[in-house]
């Protein structure tokens, strides 16, 4: 399968670039000087929550709200993130975020290397090409780490949507605690969050 991105993802951006052009703050000539043709009728066409689409064309149309709508806020794409979370415990359609909402924080820090495993289930679910690893590192003990591996495609927008997913995945479970990211290579993003004292070590 070539890289792609669940519709249940796409269906986000595509619905706030097409509310932008109904709002008349981006012109069909905007969009077609912007978008690739591919792009273009991703744009167009009626998008399916459990259909793949072309992750190519879906980064276009993602780096086009990131500029046209969020202004590069890394608050708004936090936001979307949070949103889109949200969409999902409504949707019913995961049953890792009600068995991570039903079971709280984590004990201990296996528990919470299984949780944040779970969760990683889902972002797997939604991107075809990422490689996810979890793991708290020997060197910083005190933090948990999700790196994404094979994340060329993966642009800056969706990293810190990504943040504010997992965030409200804390929120919900009652967690203060908040994830980070960093690009630390062109194609690896790594998530850390801080672990509670009573869990290091």
């Amino acid at each position: 399968m070539e890289p792609s991105a669940k519709g249940t993802i796409v269906m986000g951006v595509v619905a706030s670039l097409r509310k932008q052009r109904k709002l008349g703050q981006l012109a069909q000539g905007q969009l077609a000087a912007r978008l690739s043709a591919p792009a273009l009728e991703l744009f167009e066409q009626k998008i399916e929550p459990t259909r793949w689409y072309p992750m190519p064309a879906f980064a276009e149309l993602v780096a086009l709200e990131w500029e046209v709508v969020a202004k590069r806020n890394p608050d708004y794409a936090r936001k979307s993130g949070a949103l889109s979370a949200d969409r999902q415990f409504e949707s019913g359609r995961y049953q890792q975020l009600d068995f991570a909402q039903r079971t709280g924080k984590a004990e201990s820090s296996r528990a919470l290397l299984l949780q944040a495993r779970l969760i990683t289930t889902i972002t797997a679910a939604f991107y075809s090409f990422l490689d996810i690893r979890v793991a708290i590192d020997p060197a910083r003990p005190d933090r948990l780490e999700i790196v994404y591996a094979n994340a060329a495609l993966f642009p800056e927008p969706l990293r810190y949507a990504t943040e504010g997913f997992m965030n409200q995945i804390n929120q919900r479970q009652g967690s203060p605690r908040r994830w980070e990211s960093a690009r630390t290579a062109p194609d690896r993003i790594v998530f850390s969050l801080p672990l509670p004292e009573r869990l290091v070590g």
